[in-house]
């Protein structure tokens, strides 16, 4: 007996049919700063005024409506789907804001429908950039968010320095290669404190460039824990965090992101 047809993957083809090119922030494990580093990709292209959606997808911890201050907001509904509410140039879709703070205590397959579902719902209209920030690991969800997330589109890597996070980046970069996701950069975030005029290795200073030859990844980022960013998130300024050194570290990754939209 043939399969039913899933009408929702039609709907996914049609909105990805208006996005450019997507970038999928991945990490191995989660806690490596992977969603604020999506929300200062998605606020630096915004205000050089292209037209960005970011995504939340981690299913159990997100925190993107927290970041850009609308835990309170819901999206709009119209008769093309839900719209995403907007901050700071930004348009922002999360499973969060169904959930209202509570657990979601999603398993097995009911995670690749959530992730479906979502894509299947959300009316994006037209982006230059969509950042979607994937759940942590190399489960099922993210197997999932790469099939679905359609169009031309490339994986950022978020690592730390530790010895622990790198063996599970290197399960991620091999996934990635699987799957033929190309990947833009590995981001070293945490790599370093500065402490007055000295540079501190709080978490250790495993080896991630080697990682960046062996699959050929043509930008590596080195990132500093900045304790300015937490107070910014907390204060609300989250326009501000355009402003901060990790901002500035990413920018030549910006404009590579840049080139490949265009292309």
């Amino acid at each position: 007996m043939e399969r039913a047809l899933d009408p929702r993957e039609a709907a996914i083809d049609k909105r990805f049919k208006g996005i450019k090119y997507s970038v999928l922030v991945l990490s191995g494990k989660g806690g490596v700063g992977k969603s604020v580093i999506s929300s200062i990709i998605s606020l630096l292209l915004a205000k050089e005024k292209f037209k960005v959606g970011l995504l939340d997808l981690d299913l159990h911890g997100p925190v993107i409506p927290r970041i850009f201050s609308l835990e309170n907001m819901e999206p709009e509904e119209s008769k093309h789907g839900l719209v995403p509410p907007e901050a700071c140039g930004v348009r922002i879709m999360s499973l969060a804001f169904f959930t209202e703070d509570k657990p979601l205590p999603l398993r097995g397959s009911s995670k690749t429908e959530a992730i479906k579902e979502v894509l299947a719902i959300t009316n994006w209209g037209n982006l230059d950039f969509l950042i979607v920030d994937m759940p942590p690991g190399t489960g099922d969800e993210v197997l999932t968010a790469v099939k679905y997330v359609k169009g031309k589109k490339g994986a950022l890597v978020v690592s730390t320095p530790s010895a622990l996070t790198v063996s599970v980046t290197l399960r991620t970069l091999n996934l990635l290669k699987d799957l033929k996701v190309p990947i833009i950069a590995l981001v070293n975030n945490m790599a370093y404190l500065r402490i007055g005029g000295e540079v501190v290795k709080v978490f250790g200073n495993a080896d991630l460039v080697s990682l960046t030859r062996e699959f050929n990844i043509g930008e590596y980022v080195e990132l500093p824990i900045e304790p300015r960013i937490n107070s910014l998130i907390e204060s609300g300024k989250v326009a501000e965090l355009t402003y901060t050194e990790i901002a500035l570290k990413l920018g030549n990754l910006i404009e590579k992101l840049k080139i490949r939209a265009l292309a």
